[in-house]
């Protein structure tokens, strides 16, 4: 077997990544994710939370994914898990600043939401590169450098996916009046 594919096992005309090759990814991904993660989130106990789910929804999910794309597939998992846990966070922690939730501050959490809810509809527009590239830009803070190295690619093709995706947003959001 070469190095970085995985095992050719045939169940319905489908590749499924066997333990060894699961083993092998936990082994070269985890660390770099977990530090992803917990630079995030600044808790190292939730990154380790995500990383886990994250793995486990990678077994779930071995029939569907191309060894090539076990890297990126993941951190998007995790980045995806690691914002439903932010916007959770912060709802809740609102509630428990205030005691219980005010009109005022109810009002709030909604436009947060409903803010939350276009950023998600806008980036669920975009090819999975674009979004990645993106979301590890701008949200995270992730130099071109370090966003090649995490999904793999050059960093010339970083800077179009950010450029592309950019200019995809301000159509969408134009189109759709958001």
């Amino acid at each position: 077997m070469v190095k970085g594919f995985i095992s050719k096992s045939k169940i319905q005309d489908k590749y499924i990544m066997t333990g060894k090759d699961y083993k092998r990814h936990i082994n070269n991904y985890s660390d770099d994710l977990l530090r992803y993660l917990a630079k995030n989130l600044q808790d190292i106990d939730e990154a380790k939370d995500i990383l886990q789910d994250a793995f486990i929804a990678l077994w779930e999910n071995r029939t569907k994914i191309e060894n090539a794309k076990v890297k990126s597939w993941l951190f998007t998992v995790a980045h995806n898990k690691m914002l439903k846990l932010i916007r959770h966070n912060k709802v809740r922690q609102n509630v428990l600043d205030n005691g219980f939730i005010q009109q005022e501050n109810e009002r709030t959490i909604k436009q947060d939401i409903e803010n939350v809810q276009q950023i998600d509809y806008l980036l669920s527009k975009l090819n999975p590169t674009q979004r990645q590239c993106l979301t590890l830009k701008e949200w995270n803070g992730f130099s071109i450098k370090e966003i090649a190295q995490i999904i793999n690619i050059s960093e010339q093709n970083v800077k179009v996916n950010i450029f592309r995706a950019k200019i995809k947003l301000k159509e969408i959001a134009q189109n759709d009046r958001i």
